[in-house]
């Protein structure tokens, strides 16, 4: 196989394009854009903007190929490839494959031996994680935060046990009722609304749930492009399964149910539907 600077013809390339900051795009993001005979794009507009606005000459076609499109466009870009054609496959922004169909392309490139390269670059959901000070051993992403109340819970009951932290990308307008859903479900877990990343207004706010369920109730919804990071279950106390038994039961003894599970959930961080079941089993017992 050729080396990577003779890479031409006969290939995907994945290219990560910037988040924000035009200075992101990589030398070899650009040489990729030149030599290209087809740009695959989530949205041609928004490609031949970012090359008007980084001085780019490129003599490719532009593409649209997306979540609404992609079985419909999937076999005209096999078939360039297959033709010898050297295909670049870009987002609107960041890095392709996340949250976007493209890993179908791919696949479809493994499974007739198409050769594909990543030339990698900005990611949303790796920047956030950077600068959230929250652990980055251990994390996934999840997209976009479930519009559908039930389907919601469904997956926010999935992970309450993982001890990893979660990362989500989230609409402006949905964020404060998010938080809320999250705080009820997960507990008061540490988290991060990470907003405008690499552009001039670049926000970090970092605080527990409880706290920034309480800023964006007053505030009001933010503006920009949002990853959001929630820190996963722990016992940042230390507290064992038999310590919060002790300190359930003695919230039992001086509040209501409503109440203990509130200070208990706030104290351990654990989910509140977990706390709550066992709250309603230690009252059974009495």
């Amino acid at each position: 196989m050729k080396s990577g600077e003779e890479r031409s013809h006969s290939m995907l390339e994945i290219v990560a394009t910037p988040i924000g900051n035009l200075g992101d795009i990589s030398t070899r993001a650009k040489t990729a854009f030149e030599k290209a005979d087809l740009i695959a794009c989530e949205d041609t507009r928004q490609t031949k903007k970012l090359c008007a606005l980084l001085g780019l000459s490129v003599r490719a076609k532009l593409l649209a190929y997306h979540d609404h499109n992609g079985a419909q466009m999937r076999p005209k870009l096999l078939q360039a490839l297959t033709q010898g054609e050297h295909v670049v496959l870009v987002s609107d922004a960041g890095t392709p494959l996340i949250s976007d169909p493209g890993y179908k392309l791919v696949e479809a490139c493994h499974e007739q031996q198409i050769p594909v390269s990543s030339l990698p670059g900005p990611s949303a959901p790796i920047t956030a994680l950077t600068l959230s000070g929250l652990p980055s051993d251990r994390f996934m992403f999840h997209g976009f935060l479930p519009t559908s109340s039930s389907q919601l819970k469904s997956q926010l009951s999935d992970i309450a046990g993982l001890e990893i932290t979660h990362i989500w990308f989230e609409s402006p307008r949905r964020l404060p009722a998010s938080l809320s859903a999250l705080q009820d479900m997960l507990g008061n877990r540490m988290a991060v609304v990470a907003r405008e990343l690499t552009k001039l207004h670049e926000e970090i706010r970092r605080a527990p749930l409880s706290d920034l369920v309480a800023h964006y109730q007053v505030a009001g919804p933010p503006k920009g492009e949002i990853v959001l990071l929630v820190d996963g279950r722990s016992l940042s106390n230390g507290q064992s399964a038999e310590d919060i038994t002790v300190l359930l039961e003695q919230a039992l003894s001086e509040k209501s149910l409503k109440d203990a599970v509130l200070e208990i959930t706030s104290l351990t961080g654990l989910p509140k539907r977990q706390i709550y079941q066992k709250a309603l089993a230690l009252t059974k017992k009495d």
